[in-house]
């Protein structure tokens, strides 16, 4: 502990709490060996009397440089903070606890974040001569707050894309598909011949045929219903075999024989990955024909997914690639999906199509 009058060592016994206090060196002694907590004494004039090592490297600063030198001189924009603290505790007597202090440190080049407790030392006249400050560092907490916020957002519009795309698709079959029917309907009330009418009850019973199809698709898209029961392997080959008959492009499955279930949270992020995949090639790649592989080793688990169609631009690919705003909500879900499982995602394309690599780690014995 540096203070004006050299190295303190600590005497057993004669630490107390921050309002009774008189002895000041036995209060810095206490907190010599502290790596993490932060502790300082100054007097009426904000010079530092005495500083720890922990606060000193907070500040950036060598303990000894404190020394005499007041707060301002220190710790720059900031010290009005703290500043504004002590003049409380001088002119009050009492303890400040948990006081948050946030700004740019001259030694800094990014912003910092304290929670800091000041409280009065007094002379053996009960007179307040001196405050002491205990700081912890919560800079990093801050900073995961603010990712977890991101983070929370990034998932909010994904889950909006979805509801969107979820309307749309609505629109664009059932909705048709009743508008149709209803037309069909209305045709059949009037007086026809025989024939006609026989022709508009086939129509309508092929109609409401789709309306079902349709809406179990969609149903399957929002939480496929056999994950659970068949596992990973045979689920995907089930579902490509439906996306195969509703699209016309033709799918080859490779999967190796004994692939074994995974945990349920992986299971559902790969198989999530897969439908938005595969749904891409579907709107966008024009392909006539796409490969699915699955394979796993002892470390790692990859759903590959190949296609023949035009594939994108490199503009198009880097925007995809660093999640910029062309790059859609659907590869950033992707993204977040496999990044909450510490898997990658890897996405390659060019004239002979696009190929995307998710990748994630297996568990260590059966993790969840």
């Amino acid at each position: 502990m540096e203070n004006e009058g050299g190295t303190l060592n600590a005497p057993p016994g004669l630490f107390a709490t921050p309002d009774s206090i008189t002895d000041a060196e036995s209060l810095l002694a206490f907190f010599l060996n502290g790596p993490t907590v932060g502790f300082a004494i100054c007097d009426r004039h904000g010079r530092y009397k005495a500083i720890n090592r922990a606060l000193a490297a907070m500040n950036g600063i060598p303990p000894g440089a404190h020394l005499g030198k007041t707060v301002g001189e220190m710790i720059g924009k900031v010290a009005g903070q703290v500043e504004s603290a002590f003049d409380r505790v001088f002119s009050t007597g009492q303890v400040l606890p948990e006081v948050e202090i946030g700004g740019e440190l001259p030694s800094r080049t990014e912003a910092g974040y304290w929670v800091e407790t000041y409280f009065p030392i007094r002379d053996s006249d009960a007179k307040v001569t001196r405050a002491g400050i205990v700081v912890v560092e919560v800079t990093e907490q801050k900073r995961l707050e603010r990712s977890l916020r991101q983070l929370a957002g990034r998932l909010l519009c994904a889950r909006e894309e979805v509801q969107r795309r979820i309307a749309r698709d609505l629109h664009d079959s059932v909705d048709q598909y009743y508008a149709a029917l209803q037309m069909n309907l209305r045709q059949l009330a009037t007086p026809m011949p025989g024939w006609k009418k026989k022709q508009l009850l086939t129509e309508s019973i092929e109609l409401v045929e789709r309306c079902i199809a349709q809406t179990r698709t969609i149903s399957h898209l929002l939480h496929p219903p056999l994950l659970e029961e068949l596992g990973l392997a045979q689920s995907t080959r089930n579902y490509l075999k439906g996306f195969e008959d509703r699209s016309g492009i033709r799918v080859s499955v490779d999967i190796p024989a004994g692939f074994k279930d995974l945990p349920p949270r992986i299971e559902i992020a790969l198989f999530r990955i897969l439908q938005e995949a595969v749904t891409n090639v579907h709107r966008h790649a024009r392909a006539a024909k796409v490969n699915v592989q699955l394979w796993e080793d002892s470390a790692r688990i990859s759903l590959v997914v190949r296609d023949n169609g035009c594939g994108m631009s490199p503009q198009r690919l880097l925007q995809v690639q660093i999640a910029a705003a062309g790059g859609g909500v659907g590869v950033a879900s992707m993204r977040e999906r496999l990044r909450e499982l510490g898997g990658t995602l890897e996405i390659q394309s060019g004239e002979g199509g696009t190929t995307v690599t998710a990748t994630v780690p297996l568990p260590i014995s059966g993790g969840q």
